[in-house]
């Protein structure tokens, strides 16, 4: 029980990773707020989920990249739970469509529909949670391994979750001591976007990973935990990989 009597809230909670350091969260005793965007997958199965097992848990239906709704969704979280004390950012824009592109398909609208979400979601979600924090809070952001090594592939994804990196690092200062600000940087991780490869490309991923296989979401949620929880209380502004070694060169 690492979180007992704290509350938290995770955006991108119906489904994968989200879902995953939600349950994770309300098992060790933390009082679980589930986010998404309406009229997409419903977080309220996961929820229902939590609550069967003995868990606390609620539903608060927000696009992240809008300012009116991430506003009423911490107005809900002040409400009910009286304030915060974490706050996981794991909402971001899965687009097959966006990930194979050369540069000459590559549009500026493509770029807005991703900053919108993984960006600008990002920072007004902390910005929101930072107004009903007190000293001891965290907040965990997602990052990605082409943000700090580059690739060939996902180029409005990685820089999107590059401004997450920087993002990370300024608010470690600002934020200090009151809230400590750190970053997952998430290799190839088992979730949906891995049936969008073909076997080949499936086989090509794995095998740049030194330890062989795709990371696990169960794993992501552990690092998330970690960075949440006491066990983490003197870091801050660190980027966590979580790769499988993928990123050594």
């Amino acid at each position: 029980m690492r979180l007992q009597g704290k509350r938290a809230l995770v955006t991108g909670s119906s489904q994968g990773i989200g879902a995953e350091i939600a349950r994770l969260f309300s098992k060790e005793g933390a009082t679980v707020v589930l986010n998404h965007r309406s009229g997409r997958q419903h977080p309220e199965p996961v929820a229902a989920a939590i609550r069967k097992a003995g868990g606390k848990a609620t539903v608060a239906h927000a696009d992240v990249s809008d300012p009116s709704s991430v506003d009423k969704m911490f107005r809900q979280a002040e409400k009910e739970l009286g304030g915060l004390d974490i706050l996981v950012n794991a909402a971001g824009l899965a687009d097959r469509s966006l990930w194979n592109l050369s540069l000459e398909d590559t549009t500026l609208e493509m770029w807005r529909r991703v900053f919108a979400v993984d960006a600008f979601g990002t920072f007004l979600c902390c910005k929101g949670a930072a107004r009903l924090m007190k000293r001891g809070s965290s907040i965990v952001n997602i990052a990605s391994i082409p943000a700090l090594v580059g690739d060939t592939e996902g180029l409005v994804y990685a820089s999107a979750k590059g401004a997450v990196v920087s993002m990370t690092r300024m608010l470690a200062k600002m934020l200090a001591p009151k809230t400590r600000v750190n970053c997952m940087a998430f290799g190839s991780i088992g979730t949906t976007w891995v049936d969008w490869l073909s076997k080949e490309q499936a086989e090509s991923y794995r095998s740049a990973i030194p330890l062989g296989r795709f990371g696990k979401p169960s794993e992501a949620a552990d690092l998330a935990l970690f960075l949440a929880g006491d066990e983490s209380s003197f870091i801050t502004g660190q980027i966590i990989a979580l790769d499988g070694g993928e990123a050594i060169r």
